[in-house]
């Protein structure tokens, strides 16, 4: 007897959504900044205790004996800290346990460290401790209503909401959502692959010899900074001046990092409206700020490499990212031959072996889009996705 399995795939996406809460009258900011202040009490709690075991035994506490040894704490020293959510403690000792997992997997240069309450930004709630109802989110322990813009509706399941205070002392919640596949929008399929080369004099370089200008939104804006830094550096410290003063730069910075994003966002919805599959080389970016320094930042090409593979997977694009040591530069894209030296002032060459003119970019844009399709089997051409459930 033959018997068949049948298996139902879904496909799963996660979408945040950002909104700015409206300003709040004067007993909900103090009750709001006491919360995180509470918040940071517990951070810099498990801190000193990983800090103290570390010391003795030169390894980190496990997630769920912190997790224990917080209940208690709760429970007999400090009750305060019940006015915090449970969950939102569990995921402050769960921010700190990746981060000592980081540091011994040798993916972070040094372990988690305090931070002052002024410093510490955000509370996260899973799945419980507030309610949604319509742009208003109540913090159930609290009882505060938070009404929020809601600029655009909330689709999928809320997995988590992030209540954070930014710089400027404007507070946004953020929600997580989980998208299945009847809500993914999935973009009308082209048919057209281009390769992509990053570059200081162009954002972009396409494989079709289209040039991309940055913004730079920070180059621009360097005169105002500076003089927004000489003002606040006159201002004497402790006074009411120097907070205005500080609040005024911080308005600028975020002004500046706002106009990057929306440049990133818009370019990345342009090029997966344009290409189904999009080739991209990685960059080693530390190495490339110790030469460039402010004008790698500026550009911030690792932001638009995450704005650019979460739009892909939002429509069912494909990015590929090819290996940095490729020398797709110094490779002729019609004969292969391979030019030995290539200095970074060459903007343009003749290969000597088949005498094609090549402009320096273009030929690097055309290699990468050789390299990436060349690695691309018949399950990497279908749409990409971010997660599979079965």
């Amino acid at each position: 007897m033959n018997y068949i399995c049948a298996i139902q795939i879904m496909i799963v996406i996660t979408v945040c959504y950002k909104y700015k809460v409206y300003h709040q009258n004067r007993n909900h900011e103090v009750r709001l900044s006491e919360y995180l202040r509470t918040a940071s009490w517990i951070y810099n709690h498990c801190i000193a205790l990983q800090k103290r075991y570390y010391k003795l035994y030169k390894k980190h506490i496990g997630l769920y004996k912190l997790q224990a040894h917080i209940v208690t704490m709760k429970k007999r020293c400090y009750p305060k800290w019940s006015e915090i959510n449970s969950q939102s403690i569990q995921q402050i000792t769960e921010r700190i346990h990746e981060g000592y997992k980081r540091f011994f997997n040798h993916d972070a240069k040094h372990p988690p460290t305090f931070k002052s309450w002024s410093k510490y930004k955000s509370v996260t709630f899973k799945s419980t401790g507030y309610t949604i109802n319509g742009n208003v989110l109540t913090i159930n322990k609290q009882k505060l209503r938070l009404k929020f813009h809601q600029s655009r509706p909330i689709t999928g399941k809320v997995q988590t909401v992030c209540l954070k205070r930014d710089s400027v002392g404007d507070w946004w919640v953020t929600f997580t959502c989980r998208i299945d596949e009847q809500q993914i929008k999935v973009k009308t399929m082209t048919g057209k692959t281009a390769g992509f080369d990053f570059g200081l004099k162009h954002f972009l370089t396409s494989s079709d010899g289209v040039y991309i200008e940055s913004p730079l939104v920070l180059f621009h804006s360097l005169e105002g900074v500076r003089k927004k830094s000489r003002n606040l550096s006159r201002k004497q410290k402790g006074s009411n001046s120097r907070k205005k003063a500080r609040l005024e730069i911080a308005r600028l910075h975020r002004n500046i990092s706002n106009r990057r994003t929306d440049f990133h966002w818009q370019l990345a919805n342009h090029l997966v409206s344009q290409y189904d599959i999009i080739c991209l080389e990685t960059l080693n970016l530390n190495e490339m700020k110790k030469r460039w320094g402010r004008k790698i930042s500026d550009l911030s090409f690792s932001e638009f490499i995450k704005i650019l593979s979460h739009t892909c997977t939002k429509y069912g694009k494909k990015l590929v990212m090819i290996n940095q040591w490729e020398a797709t530069s110094k490779t002729c894209y019609c004969c292969g031959t391979k030019v030995d030296e290539m200095p970074l002032n060459v903007r343009k060459w003749v290969c000597p072996a088949c005498e094609t003119s090549h402009d320096r970019d273009v030929n690097a844009a055309k290699n990468i889009l050789r390299v990436g399709t060349s690695t691309l089997g018949i399950d990497d051409v279908r749409p990409a996705k971010q997660a599979i459930i079965a």
